[in-house]
């Protein structure tokens, strides 16, 4: 080459890919926030406080779960707890959410999410007693007032946002319920050690009673166009969020696959923690596991809600979720105490992702084909459903585990079982007006 040719410069080169990439996040931002922008002053107040709402409600659920090798410990309790005090907690959960879209329409969506806080913090406390029994029965309580959590903060966004901005602002505001079991995950475990797990469950009320007021604080404004005092409560009404369920076809199958992807959710949540301590791994360290696990939830599910947004394929896309949250999960079962622990940080931040990341498309299409003013009545049945899962997945691991003598075959049936729906919801046709 003649001194005088110029060569191509691979640093130029690389510049304008990176201010490519600047270009790229930077229109990401800006269409970010001018959906934020263009919120009013109830929608911003709405958005708020149902990301306060979701993460206090996801931090209470899996408090014990981050502790319950020393939960457990302390009741004197076997290995199948964690899926026990799972099962308790979503039994309660089913009930209410059933009738809780009635409640909803009659008193206001705030409403209920101040009432609901404030049981849970008193169950949180019961959950301190020294009776294993007393502490299921508290988990039993804390179902009743997770309930009706997700429908209430569901209808306050669904009044205040866009149909079209959906995908987003939902995605985003489960964001906040990784983040809640992030603080499980390393607060809890910590307070622990160093205080006790009693210690560690004061810390889940204050947050409850917390929001509880904020909820008190926004009740005027965001329930006083959404109260109708006529609203029957009655048993007979119970049934309502089930009829409007299975009269959809695209409901329905929202309520099949949930069954799968709750269950596997929250058998991860129920045991990751267990079953690290029981690879010889630290309570702390499976903590930081755990949290590892639901921080990875957070990118999950904007990465997750921004796919959906651009490729208009909610269907496709909760399907790829449940494929590779089931390869992920079955890779646990090659975990033992001498894998290197970033390697384990690795694998359930992946895991964290899929298992975490689905949610927030998923209760966007709830939202978006649900009945008008049908939100919360859409969000309980479907509900309903999900915690059938989460109460039977878990406590079908624990007996496993418990009988077997490890956990691994357990992860591997749950990990076939959500690759499979996630492959029929793949190969299904859409039902006729809906999105693909």
């Amino acid at each position: 080459m003649n001194s005088g040719e110029k060569r191509p410069s691979h640093n130029n080169s690389g510049q304008e890919h990176l201010r490519g990439l600047d270009i790229i996040l930077l229109k990401r931002w800006e269409k970010l926030g001018s959906i934020m922008l263009n919120l009013t002053r109830l929608g911003l107040q709405a958005f708020l406080g149902a990301i306060a709402i979701q993460m206090v409600s996801s931090l209470m659920g899996t408090a014990v779960a981050s502790i319950a090798p020393e939960v457990a410990r302390g009741l004197s309790a076997d290995s199948t707890f964690a899926g026990l005090y799972i099962g308790c907690l979503y039994v309660g959960a089913c009930l209410s959410s059933l009738c809780g879209g009635n409640f909803i329409r009659r008193f206001g969506p705030a409403h209920i999410s101040e009432w609901a806080l404030f049981l849970a913090a008193g169950a949180i406390l019961l959950c301190m007693s020294s009776w294993e029994i007393v502490v299921l029965f508290s988990a039993f309580l804390l179902g009743l007032a997770k309930g009706p959590l997700m429908p209430a903060i569901n209808t306050m966004l669904s009044r205040q946002v866009d149909k079209k901005d959906y995908n987003i602002i939902f995605s985003l505001k489960q964001c906040a319920g990784p983040i809640g079991m992030a603080l499980s995950g390393l607060v809890i475990p910590l307070l622990t050690s160093h205080f006790g797990w009693r210690v560690g469950l004061a810390f889940v009320v204050c947050l409850a009673v917390i929001v509880g007021f904020w909820s008190a604080f926004i009740k005027k404004s965001q329930d006083s166009s959404y109260q109708f005092k006529d609203e029957p409560i009655s048993l007979e009404h119970l049934a309502d969020s089930l009829k409007l369920v299975v009269s959809s076809k695209l409901l329905t199958r929202l309520s099949v696959v949930s069954i799968f992807y709750k269950g596997i959710q929250m058998s991860v949540l129920a045991y990751l923690v267990v079953f690290l301590n029981d690879q010889k791994f630290s309570l702390v360290f499976a903590g930081a596991a755990l949290a590892t696990s639901n921080f990875g939830g957070i990118f999950g599910r904007i990465g997750w809600g921004a796919a959906a947004q651009k490729f208009s394929s909610s269907r496709k896309v909760l399907a790829l979720i449940g494929v590779l949250m089931g390869l992920f999960t079955a890779m646990l079962g090659f975990i033992d105490q001498n894998t290197p622990e970033f390697l384990v940080l690795g694998l359930c931040l992946l895991i964290g992702i899929n298992t975490q990341g689905w949610s927030g498309v998923f209760f966007a299409q709830i939202a978006a084909w649900a009945p008008e003013g049908k939100v919360a009545e859409a969000t309980g049945g479907v509900d309903f459903f999900s915690f059938l899962g989460a109460i039977f997945l878990p406590m079908t691991f624990g007996f496993l585990g418990h009988h077997l003598g490890e956990f691994v075959t357990g992860f591997w049936v749950i990990s076939v079982i959500t690759v499979a729906t996630g492959v029929y919801l793949w190969l299904v046709s859409d039902a006729k007006g809906t999105p693909a």
